[in-house]
């Protein structure tokens, strides 16, 4: 009887050397990086246009190990699957850095000099600090024009009729040479356009670093301050002040004139304005004190508070349009809530998805919400009030010896009332009316898939 041959012994595929050559180079680039040998943004700018050459050399191995394989009668090495997901992701990185690399010092500048990043100046490339100061007599001054790249903005009221300005530099540069050429052609200067003083430090070199400028002004003549990033602060103007900044804080305090105010988020602190005040877009934003009117348009991602407004208040936003005559009381106002006191109508507000809760309103009241409950406490004497919410509640709160006609509905919803009206509940859509007192202006409410009640205070 035959006796079959044994089953050959398996032996395993062998891995590649290419996986542990990775791992090795990883660890000497991370340790170059961690003793300061090679600073990283050298390596990367090399490592964008040099990255193929990883691939190469891995190929040059892979088809040296199958050689030397097939010169032994051996099977060829194989490489594991850690690698060559390590290949694909190594591949899609280089890709990228590759077509950003055209625009990479222009990232590197906007980056370095932006006032939100921490980062050191050596992350990118040594940066070089300066000083300079100066004084300029500005007579017969009717506008003071500041224009900056990056850098925080600071202007107080002169003591006496000149501008005087402290400069602080933060240049970028290869070496101590390319940062004082720099700075001698960034010099900090007025210039005069008629009646019209203009400090420009954009265009050119400006370009290349970031300007503190901490300024002492003659009070009269209007201001405009321009920075593309940086906090613009100013103080005790007489006359209009116009700010516009692209990414900063801003602060304003004791202006006699109008304010306006561009803003790419950050926040808006606002007070004692004796005109008119206008901001377009910010995050915070914090008004108070103003003699004139408020008017607030764009996109507030964080928190409105505004307290003691003289004239009308105009916000408008995507979600929220709101309107009324003058604020006497605090507003303050988040994502998805307001809360308000001493209010003069007619106030006018349609919003969605909001908690409104109002107090002390006095005059003509017209609300639209969604999604949202309403809370409202008018005072004597009242004018007409027109209050509709749609899934969300209705609370109302009138004082007890008003006079006014009821008209009251809530669909899939009940009515609770304090008044002596006619309530029916029995239905899908409750309903209450009724004269109260004598009579008088019409308070409309109108609920959808929400309760509505109406108390006496």
């Amino acid at each position: 009887m035959s006796v079959p041959n044994p089953a050959p012994y398996y032996q395993p595929r062998p891995r590649s050397i290419v996986g542990p050559l990775i791992l090795i180079t990883m660890g000497v680039v991370a340790l170059l990086f961690t003793t300061g040998v090679i600073p990283r943004w050298a390596f990367w700018a090399w490592f964008a246009r040099s990255w193929p050459i990883f691939l190469i050399v891995a190929g040059i191995i892979k088809l040296a190990e199958y050689y030397w394989a097939r010169s032994k009668g051996q099977t060829p090495p194989r490489m594991g699957g850690g690698s060559i997901v390590f290949l694909v992701f190594f591949i899609l990185i280089g890709l990228t850095a590759t077509g950003v690399s055209g625009v990479w010092p222009q990232i590197r500048d906007e980056i370095a000099n932006d006032p939100d990043l921490n980062w050191s100046g050596d992350f990118w490339g040594p940066s070089y600090e300066f000083s300079e100061n100066f004084a300029l007599p500005v007579p017969d001054v009717s506008q003071i024009k500041i224009l900056n790249s990056r850098g925080d903005i600071k202007v107080t009221a002169s003591p006496d009729n000149q501008a005087h300005a402290i400069v602080q530099k933060k240049l970028q540069g290869s070496s101590q040479d390319d940062a004082n050429r720099l700075n001698e052609s960034t010099h900090a200067k007025f210039t005069q356009q008629g009646s019209v003083w203009v400090l420009d430090l954009t265009g050119g070199d400006f370009a290349k670093g970031r300007f503190t400028l901490d300024l002492q002004l003659p009070r009269n003549g209007a201001l405009s301050v321009t920075t593309q990033r940086g906090d613009i602060t100013v103080t005790e103007r007489k006359g209009d002040v116009n700010l516009s900044t692209g990414g900063g804080d801003v602060s304003v305090e004791q202006v006699t004139g109008n304010a306006a105010f561009r803003m790419r988020g950050h926040s808006l602190t606002a007070r004692k304005i004796s005109g008119d005040v206008t901001v377009d877009g910010g995050n915070n934003s914090e008004i108070s004190d103003v003699g004139g009117s408020l008017t607030m348009t764009g996109s507030f991602a964080g928190g409105v508070q505004m307290a003691r407004i003289g004239k009308q208040v105009h916000f408008s936003t995507s979600r929220t349009d709101m309107q009324f005559a003058r604020l006497d009381g605090d507003l303050n106002m988040e994502m998805g809530d307001l809360r308000a006191n001493s209010l003069t109508g007619p106030f006018k507000l349609e919003t969605r998805s909001k908690t409104v809760h109002l107090e002390d309103l006095l005059g003509d009241i017209h609300i639209d919400d969604k999604n949202a409950t309403v809370e409202i406490r008018p005072k004597g004497p009242l004018g007409t009030i027109d209050i509709s919410s749609v899934r969300g509640e209705i609370d109302l709160s009138l004082p007890a010896n008003s006079n006014f006609q009821l008209n009251a509905e809530s669909v899939g919803g009940q009515i609770q009332s304090d008044f002596d009206v006619n309530v029916d509940n029995s239905g899908h859509t409750a309903t209450a009316r009724g004269t109260v007192g004598k009579g008088g202006p019409e308070v409309r409410v109108r609920a959808d898939r929400g309760t509505i009640q109406i108390h006496r205070h």
